[in-house]
């Protein structure tokens, strides 16, 4: 059944929906059913097509007068073209979080993520543990960052380029750490980490023009590392275009 929220009841079915496929749970070429979606959701099925209809415009499903509405699968393309997206969104980010300037609790929380972070990639360790731990610490400073630029637009257009199944779940953290780990080698979040404080100390200058070129350039970095590694992590779908 769905949660009660402030938007409409399609809405609602949406994020149902849609948390169920980031997730996984409703893998790619599912056929979504009204009826079924209804049936689950405790809805009749006109908010459920107002949802697929919603869904379709985030290009999670596909429509198709045969068989109606099943969830999408995404390829590399789809992965490299959403980071090519993010890395000039989140420059942005970091150019008026630059240009406004830091206040001390976020400039705090920022500088202890990246000596956090610089512990465990450098560390002589390096497993499952100190890979998963890495990219929530790159999660959170990423997310840190649009915090600290404010900017409501900015952030939820961030957020749809992270709709990425084969990568992140509905919350935005890692799908499956064992196989994504493999699309980010050690020296990857070692390169990461360092990125992190050429940008943070940028930042904090208040250079705007050279934190969001950093920013960019970091996230452009990752994109070549996916496009490097896709096909060892995911196998099954290194066919696609």
């Amino acid at each position: 059944m769905i949660e009660p929220g402030t938007g409409t009841r399609g809405e609602a079915v949406a994020a149902w929906i849609r948390k169920r496929i980031v997730n996984g749970e409703f893998p790619p070429d599912t056929h979504l059913q009204e009826q079924v979606i209804g049936n689950l959701t405790g809805t009749s099925r006109t908010p459920v097509r107002e949802a697929l209809k919603l869904l379709q415009r985030e290009q999670l499903v596909i429509y198709s007068p045969n068989r109606g509405y099943v969830v999408r699968r995404f390829s590399l393309k789809d992965i490299l073209d959403a980071f090519e997206v993010r890395a000039m969104l989140e420059g942005m980010v970091c150019h008026i979080a630059a240009a406004k300037g830091l206040d001390g609790e976020t400039q705090t929380a920022l500088l202890d993520n990246v000596a956090e972070m610089g512990r465990v990639a450098f560390s002589t360790v390096w497993g499952e543990g100190e890979s998963l731990r890495c990219f929530d610490l790159n999660f959170h400073f990423h997310r840190l960052l649009i915090a600290a630029a404010d900017n409501q637009m900015l952030a939820a257009t961030i957020a749809q380029t992270q709709r990425l199944p084969l990568i992140f779940d509905s919350e935005r953290r890692l799908q499956n750490v064992s196989r994504v780990s493999r699309l980010f080698e050690s020296g990857d979040m070692r390169r990461s980490c360092r990125d992190h404080e050429e940008i943070l100390a940028a930042i904090r200058a208040r250079d705007a023009a050279s934190a969001e070129r950093l920013m960019r350039e970091h996230i452009l970095k990752s994109r070549a590392s996916i496009a490097q590694n896709f096909a060892r992590a995911y196998p099954e779908n290194a066919g696609g275009s």
